[in-house]
């Protein structure tokens, strides 16, 4: 008869059943870490999302009032005119795309001057920025029966200057992306020899070892799928679009960037689940068939009843 041992079930024992639990729970828990701490780090090597996340925190709203207040006073200045006269000019230049254009080239050269390296000396040109608006100032100014020279309104304009940024204070902004991404670093490594460590001691306890397998793998895929979901329908809720203020709709881009994560952990989980899965039924199915087939050759190579026996019944 051959030997079926490796293919069946090894017995638990009181505490080897007591233990699994714990083990489950410390492996789902080094999967949270691991997946977040995946995500985490591939968010802080995004350079373009962590730009992006800091121009929709400084946020063109106010940008936008400190740019309408030195236009408004450059049109004071330059068509010698009174303060409501200006700001119903000044109204109608910020409703056009001139307007908005400059607006975001402040916002981006302010973003870009955080993450400036150390030592470098970042600035906002400001005058540059509004040099756009100058024929545009002119144009409103004459329909407002204002005629200005289009000189004095850029000399206006230039009052607003350059605005030098503090370099300390930019260099600590990228200094603090460079420590989040070596400390998200730790994190996943730590997390991944931890979610192996009880992994491995899973396999070890379970009966099934093959099953335990596909249980781990499928425990990983459900818990990525749902992070990927949760962080969209996050980044859907803090979405500016939808009326939330600046900070929160910095938190919107950060979490709707780099899904992609939960995608392939998800997907590298999946393949096991799907080999563990299937090696665990093959076994179960010749466990099952097994036996079957050995009952026969047992029965074969019985003595048949001696014909004395028969006659005594």
């Amino acid at each position: 008869m051959s030997d079926t041992s490796s293919l069946n079930p090894v017995p638990l024992g009181r505490t080897r059943r007591a233990a699994l639990p714990v083990v489950l729970w410390a492996f789902g828990f080094a999967t949270t870490l691991m997946l977040i701490g995946m995500w985490g780090r591939t968010v802080a090597v995004d350079s373009a999302t962590v730009e992006e996340t800091a121009q929709t925190i400084v946020d063109a709203e106010l940008a936008t009032e400190r740019v309408y207040g030195w236009l408004t006073e450059g049109l004071e200045v330059a068509a010698e005119t009174d303060s409501a006269t200006a700001s119903r000019v000044a109204s109608l230049v910020a409703a056009r795309p001139e307007f908005a254009s400059a607006v975001d080239t402040i916002v981006a050269d302010f973003v870009a001057g955080l993450f400036a390296e150390p030592g470098e000396d970042p600035v906002v040109d400001v005058d540059a920025a509004l040099a756009p608006l100058v024929p545009v100032v002119a144009t409103e100014l004459e329909r407002a029966d204002v005629p200005v020279d289009e000189s004095r309104i850029e000399s206006a304009l230039d009052s607003a200057g350059v605005i030098e940024l503090d370099t300390g204070e930019a260099a600590s902004v990228a200094a603090v992306v460079g420590e989040a991404r070596t400390l998200l670093t730790w994190v996943v490594f730590v997390a991944a020899l931890a979610l192996l460590a009880f992994g491995a001691l899973a396999l070890m306890l379970a009966e099934a070892r093959y099953a335990m397998l596909r249980t781990l793998s499928t425990r990983v895929v459900l818990s990525a799928l749902t992070y990927a979901l949760l962080f969209r329908v996050a980044a859907w809720a803090l979405d500016p679009d939808r009326g939330r203020s600046p900070v929160l709709g910095g938190g919107s881009v950060l979490l709707g960037s780099n899904g992609h994560v939960f995608l392939i952990v998800a997907a590298i989980a999946a393949a096991l689940a799907i080999l563990g899965g299937t090696v665990a039924w093959r076994r179960k199915r010749i466990r099952a068939v097994e036996p079957a087939a050995v009952r026969p050759q047992e029965d074969d190579t019985r003595e048949p009843a001696s014909p004395a026996v028969v006659g005594s019944r």
